[in-house]
């Protein structure tokens, strides 16, 4: 489909690049299934149509996680029978048909009306009343709709008494995690839309939910996993344009940038400044990135505010230019400890100067002597900074885990390196995204853990004892689905937080009814 005649309406909901990223999990900013709970179940469920999407939608509702029949949740349940692994029973032959959709599974609420208008012969009013007692959980009215159910299915004949009583008890217990299949198709519907839009058009995609990720409840996260996920669509968020001084996020030359609103310390009043010092000198935002480094330090930046200036060129908005951003940090702080009329008497010279240093060489004699100084005092001073931008005390080199860290404090994320660059990684075999793309059974990957989540088993030999789920990335991608054992959790315990940047070795899960599982259960943990 074009996307300049691009038309939501248009949508057939058969496109099979939408279902295989729905069917892998990759389904953060999917509507309804973004959370890690809804990237598992997608991949367990692999929906195929929007029925299936609606019942996915359903499912993960707490009700049906939590209602445990046969030892499983309703949830595990409609998973195994639908990859034949489980068999499909009904309590009564007839509802079949009503539930057939649902391997056989009450999810809806519509699905309990159907059953009764069958059963009970309840005309619409009566199978609403039933609904919303199921709705609103309402134990009075569900006890007078159950004397009226049996009456009726008595009457209609089709099942027997002591059916009638079985399939009200189980619609009873559905009160429980029945949910709205109305309400799940049209989830399903949007969720479809916005899978499509994340498969056929992943620029924009990501783009507009980053501009609206301050919508979210935790905004700095939002962006972080956003910027994260994007990777694994070969998609690269850069700072902002030098080019175009975007203040939102913007696509621009085909990639993502973020816009100078998004930078920590910069705000309306110091773009205004900033676009203003520009149009005094004549420049448009359109050949500012025509400057060098030189030309930028000299012609604008002590015309703006020094934070504004000092975050530009931390997140790399002057990356053009080939210079490290230590050093211009380092210089741009000399700049700004010359007097303002020695910075003007640089400014103002027809002389045309390369760098700073060459520039503060003319300054440096006193101005009867050529220069630009007013006394001996200030010339010292300005030799000494010359000194200083000649054999710097400390490196200047930008190192990855600088380079991170900086990124981190002005945009709230990384974007050119992961915490990982700066380690050892000569052990690892693998990149995440590598193993999310199905490359190995088993994998040495060197990541930075992001979150640690805890979980007490509940059930089998290992009742009672914790085991943890660990979510972790390195440059290339994010891999939410890290596990760890009992045994091994107490084993590496101590190396297991947030943050901590770590050798995980480990195979992927060979979990019955999961394709290409990109689980990785950990063996060992070494620290890098």
């Amino acid at each position: 489909m074009d996307q300049k005649n691009f038309n939501i309406d248009d949508l057939e909901y058969t496109d099979q690049q939408t279902w295989d990223l729905i069917c892998a999990g990759r389904t953060k900013g999917v509507y309804q299934l973004e959370s890690n709970l809804g990237k598992s179940w997608a991949k367990r469920v692999r929906p195929k149509n929007i029925e299936e999407l609606a019942a996915l939608v359903a499912l993960i509702r707490p009700g049906c996680l939590k209602a445990i029949v046969d030892g499983k949740s309703m949830t595990q349940h409609y998973v195994d029978r639908k990859h034949g692994q489980e068999e499909i029973t009904y309590v009564h032959e007839s509802l079949e048909p009503i539930l057939k959709s649902t391997q056989g599974v009450l999810v809806y609420q519509e699905q309990s009306m159907e059953i009764a208008q069958k059963i009970a012969g309840f005309n619409l009013e009566e199978a609403d009343n039933l609904r919303k007692a199921i709705g609103k959980k309402q134990a009075d009215l569900m006890a007078r709709i159950k004397k009226k159910f049996i009456e009726g299915a008595v009457n209609e004949s089709i099942v027997s008494r002591e059916a009638a009583e079985e399939i009200f008890g189980w619609i009873e217990k559905s009160s429980r995690y029945a949910f709205n299949k109305s309400h799940a198709v049209s989830y399903a519907i949007c969720g479809y839309w916005s899978a499509y839009a994340k498969a056929h058009y992943p620029l924009e995609f990501y783009a507009n939910y980053l501009k609206h990720a301050k919508n979210k409840p935790d905004p700095q996260q939002e962006v972080k996993e956003l910027v994260s996920d994007a990777k694994l669509s070969e998609i690269h968020v850069q700072p902002p344009s030098i080019d175009k001084l975007n203040e939102e996020t913007e696509i621009i030359n085909k990639k993502i940038h973020f816009g100078l609103k998004d930078l920590k310390s910069i705000g309306n009043n110091q773009i205004n400044k900033l676009k203003s010092a520009l149009s005094e000198k004549g420049v448009t935002c359109d050949n500012i990135s025509g400057w060098t480094w030189y030309e930028f330090l000299v012609k604008l930046s002590h015309k703006i505010n020094s934070s504004t200036a000092v975050a530009m060129i931390s997140v790399g908005m002057f990356g053009h230019t080939k210079i490290s951003r230590n050093k211009m940090l380092d210089e741009f702080d000399t700049w700004e400890k010359l007097t303002a009329k020695e910075r003007d008497w640089i400014s103002s010279q027809n002389r045309i100067w390369d760098t700073l240093i060459e520039a503060m060489r003319s300054l440096a004699p006193k101005k009867k002597d050529g220069g630009g100084t007013f006394n001996e005092a200030r010339s010292q001073i300005v030799r000494d900074l010359i000194l200083h931008l000649d054999s710097p005390a400390y490196s200047l080199d930008d190192t990855p885990d600088w380079v991170a860290q900086t990124e981190q404090q002005y945009l709230g994320v990384p974007i050119t390196y992961s915490k990982v660059d700066s380690c050892d990684t000569s052990s690892a075999n693998a990149t995440c995204k590598e193993f999310v793309n199905g490359g190995r059974k088993s994998a040495a990957l060197a990541v930075s853990i992001n979150a640690v989540r805890n979980y007490t088993i509940k059930k089998g030999k290992m009742k009672g004892e914790d085991m943890a789920f660990l979510e972790v990335e390195d440059h290339s991608s994010p891999l939410d689905n890290v596990v760890i054992f009992p045994e091994n959790l107490e084993k590496y315990k101590n190396l297991l937080y947030e943050g901590n940047t770590v050798l995980l070795s480990g195979n992927r899960s060979q979990k019955k009814g999961e394709r290409n599982n990109d689980s990785l259960i950990v063996e060992r943990v070494r620290q890098i």
